[in-house]
């Protein structure tokens, strides 16, 4: 089981179900130099957003460090590039947060229209003011919404039946979703001249980077409210002020900023038209235990079977129809690397049958992850296999077919050095890969422990021969499996061995033999 260290805290509900699932958990709060000398113990990190994730502290972590997670959606502080290059799996809790983001969206909005927070204020200094504190009221006007994912869809459902008028923004909002959601899609110059009140629902970017700024802000009706519980740097917050002073537009609401948190001297704090809370967006007690129980489950996943999800850098959609195949791939791309006797330059993954119904891609990725593990000390993983892959010269391609008459599915690998092609395909059956092929050699064999692969001229006494040697050297067979091809005058055994042979052995046997392939596995 894994040791998973978290440092910003996790509800009761996450630390608990990380346990059930036999890990180790450590909650303790580090600084930046506590961090460095502590990360290279744990298998995983559980963040919120106040640990920086530096390129020193992945390189710290290397090799043990496999994955991260953000109890939450925004990973500005996780150095992604780093985390890629050092092979570590970053994942982030995107849905458990929705309704506590959205819902402090809203109560953003009714709040810089009717200027709730300056009016308290000034009543909780003794002013009864109520002429400095007019609003305007949401019915009737319009919403701009920049990004309709989930969070920007339920804002939009509660404020339409508040009887406010729809518009929105999103290169990924088709015109038929829109007309169902009674929204009209528009760009962002419409959204920006009509909307009433605009709120942002993007990821930072580098194209959301100051989406919002001056050009824009000049754009807008002097009446117009922006709201940003999003990610701070999407709005130019130099900008906003400037246009806030100014009332080039009315007032804004912003959760989150560009520094966090919000220096004491920030010229946004004490601004009369803007309303500023400290990254509220997510903290509810319900978000809290949904995003922690979340990323809880997710670790259980990955270090149980090496499922991965909401990966913000595996860019892989792993389909769950061919989850247990990776293993398999992973194992078959093992075997590669151990049965080659020069580089490999291209590696070609197949799925075929059943197997061809689905989204392979990431099938191929396992068998890569497979195959460089077996041959190399890097920490490689699904995230950084295509990059060490690159690094070493060697190309990839997968393809599909539902074509197969033997058996219902098949995965099969081919790989090309610069003089030989070597193809093993298999199956799994009882939930158990078994070996199909080998080169031309058809086989049934159970993929598991200790194999010994070698291919020879086919002559009386050959079994006994090689099986002498191995018993002289108090080596059990467990399994053997024989395969020829009609014409050639060879054979292929494959022996399945309760304990590894030495070099001495190995050496002894080729000598014996003579074999053409001699190879020694170990999975």
């Amino acid at each position: 089981m894994a040791n998973i260290l978290v440092t910003d805290g996790m509800a009761d509900e996450g630390i608990e179900t990380l346990k059930q699932a036999g890990h180790q958990v450590d909650v303790r709060k580090l600084n930046e130099e506590e961090l460095l000398m502590e990360i290279g113990k744990y298998d995983g990190l559980v963040v919120r957003s106040a640990t920086q994730v530096t390129p020193d502290v992945l390189e710290a972590g290397a090799p043990k460090l496999q994955v991260i997670g953000r109890a939450g959606v925004g990973v500005d502080n996780i150095n992604l590039d780093a985390a890629t290059q050092n092979g570590v799996i970053v994942m982030n809790a995107p849905l458990g947060n929705i309704l506590s983001a959205a819902e402090h969206t809203i109560g953003m909005i009714f709040a810089v229209v009717r200027n709730i927070p300056q009016a308290h204020a000034k009543l909780a200094q003794g002013t009864w003011d109520k002429k400095s504190h007019i609003g305007v009221e949401l019915h009737g006007k319009t919403l701009g919404i920049i990004g309709l994912g989930k969070i920007g869809k339920h804002v939009a459902s509660v404020l339409q039946a508040a009887g406010m008028n729809v518009v929105a923004f999103d290169p990924f909002l088709s015109a038929e979703v829109a007309k169902e959601l009674n929204i009209e899609s528009v760009d962002l110059d419409h959204l920006f001249k009509e909307a009433d009140i605009i709120t942002v629902h993007t990821p930072l970017t580098e194209k959301t980077k100051n989406l919002i700024n001056k050009e824009r802000l000049a754009q807008m009706k002097k009446s117009t409210r922006i709201v940003n519980v999003a990610r701070g740097g999407i709005v130019d917050e130099d900008a906003l002020l400037e246009a806030l002073n100014s009332g080039e537009i009315a007032a804004a609401a912003l959760d989150v900023f560009g520094t966090e948190p919000l220096p004491a001297d920030s010229p946004l704090i004490g601004c009369p038209n803007l309303i500023h809370t400290p990254h509220l967006g997510a903290s509810t007690e319900e978000a809290q235990v949904k995003v922690s129980k979340d990323i809880a489950v997710q670790f259980n996943e990955y270090f149980d079977s090496g499922r991965i999800l909401n990966s913000v850098n595996v860019q892989l959609k792993i389909d769950p129809a061919i989850d247990q195949y990776l293993e398999a791939s992973e194992q078959l791309g093992a075997i590669i690397a151990q049965a080659l006797d020069e580089p490999l330059e291209h590696l070609e993954v197949r799925a075929r049958g059943e197997l061809g119904k689905h989204d392979t891609s990431a099938l191929s990725v396992a068998a890569l992850k497979g195959y460089l593990s077996a041959i190399s000390d890097d920490n490689v993983s699904f995230v950084n296999a295509h990059l060490i892959a690159k690094e070493r010269g060697i190309s990839m391609t997968h393809s599909s077919t539902t074509e197969l008459k033997e058996w219902k599915a098949e995965l099969m690998l081919k790989a090309i050095t610069k003089n030989h092609e070597y193809i093993i395909g298999g199956t799994i059956i009882n939930e158990q890969m078994r070996i199909l092929r080998f080169n031309n050699y058809r086989l049934d064999l159970p993929v598991s422990g200790n194999l010994l692969v070698m291919e020879y001229t086919d002559r009386p006494g050959m079994v006994g021969k090689y099986g002498g040697i191995l018993g002289e050297h108090q080596v059990n067979i467990a399994r053997m499996e024989v395969s020829r091809v009609d014409g050639q005058g060879n054979a292929l055994v494959i022996l399945t061995l309760d304990d590894p042979i030495n070099d001495d052995v190995f050496n002894e046997l080729k000598n014996e033999i003579n074999p053409q392939r001699i190879a020694a596995l170990s999975l």
